[in-house]
């Protein structure tokens, strides 16, 4: 079955809860999706790690009919050509790459072409998954008004900034990749206003709009709030039950900080998400290997440390104090990561440079 779809989004939000909406289905369209809300809060003068907790709706979801590397082909689709040659993402939901996401770089009637550099999407032909076109989710989607309605009229010193965070650096702690603040009317030497209000990027030009820039699923990113006042935001859209694959780094020489988040929109338990096939096993208590650090969703101060260090024992998750396994005490397998938190996965070095995947599944708590 074949279905085409763009969902308006609907959600209500009090306080700090959060609250669902099902999108009804036609007849004919049997897929509905399930909208809701996140409200934030960054203290004064305080850094949130933050990810985003919901997704785009589908616009298309079918069962894959052929795969070759590189591309993969709907029967009976009627697509309009290139008409997702950008801004769309291709989400495997079943079989080996359930939950992978290849970036869609062009399309016929039927097949979608997408960026595949291992030729991963070969293997996939004979099972036939069901598979979904989404829109890729971008920084003026998920914040269409900037951080709390603030616009910035003083680009050398913005009050609410984001920092994305470049993964691949190799580096232990966060390294910025690009950092953006929601800019004032931009205007020309003879007082034109050249550009509304919007995204920018520190080191582009002003006028210049970042609102299409992509906030790429399973990543994390930092709120900045430079003033002396708390500020509020939201994050909304589709909740997304599917299974979801992060990628996290490490590098043959030293440690590697991925910043990071599943797109769940409800607190998970720690040993719920899944990470035990990504990191490795600390057996000794004064030798930690890999890393999940979590941090308060009530910050005070930038730059924060952790709340608290998670590694993987040989009898499950316990906490790290002063570079050693805390072995006494129950293990903690269920301390719950807070809602929409970005969490640093700090891979030890490994052989060789490589990319492995965190695979998170997830439903709905079901109701009482």
């Amino acid at each position: 079955m074949i279905i085409s779809k763009v969902l308006t989004r609907s959600a209500l939000v009090l306080g700090t809860a959060f609250c669902l909406t099902a999108a009804s289905s036609s007849a004919q369209e049997v897929y509905s999706s399930i909208i809701g809300a996140v409200s934030m809060k960054v203290p004064a003068g305080s850094d949130l790690y933050v990810t985003p907790s919901f997704n785009n709706s589908a616009v298309f979801r079918s069962d894959v009919s052929s795969a070759a590397a590189g591309s993969v082909s709907f029967s009976g689709a009627a697509f309009e050509p290139d008409s997702y040659a950008s801004g769309h993402h291709l989400l495997i939901e079943e079989g080996t790459l359930a939950g992978r996401m290849f970036e869609i770089t062009g399309n016929t009637a039927t097949v979608l072409t997408v960026s595949d550099p291992s030729s991963e999407l070969a293997a996939i032909s004979d099972a036939q998954p069901l598979a979904s076109v989404v829109p890729v989710l971008t920084i003026g989607e998920m914040f269409p008004n900037g951080l709390g309605g603030k616009v910035e009229a003083n680009p050398g010193n913005p009050d609410l900034i984001l920092f994305s965070n470049d993964n691949s650096a190799g580096v232990e702690g966060f390294a910025p990749e690009s950092i953006y603040y929601y800019g004032d009317i931009a205007k020309d030497n003879g007082g034109n206003i050249i550009s509304e209000p919007g995204w920018r990027k520190v080191g582009s030009p002003l006028f210049e709009s970042h609102d299409d820039d992509v906030l790429p699923l399973g990543e994390g990113f930092v709120v900045r709030n430079n003033s002396g006042v708390d500020a509020s935001f939201f994050l909304f859209g589709e909740v997304m039950l599917a299974q979801v694959q992060i990628p996290i780094a490490s590098k043959s020489v030293g440690s590697t900080d991925n910043l990071v988040g599943v797109p769940r929109p409800l607190a998970i338990a720690i040993g719920d998400l899944g990470l035990e096939t990504v990191v490795s096993v600390t057996s000794a208590a004064n030798a930690v290997k890999d890393t999940v650090r979590i941090y308060s969703n009530n910050p005070q101060g930038k730059n924060p440390s952790p709340d608290i260090i998670y590694c993987l024992y040989s009898d499950g998750w316990r906490s790290v104090v002063d570079g050693a396994v805390v072995t006494t005490g129950d293990v903690l397998d269920s301390s719950l990561v807070p809602a929409a938190s970005a969490v640093v996965v700090r891979k030890v070095a490994t052989t060789e440079d490589q990319v492995v995947y965190w695979t998170n599944s997830w439903s709905l708590p079901t109701q009482s």
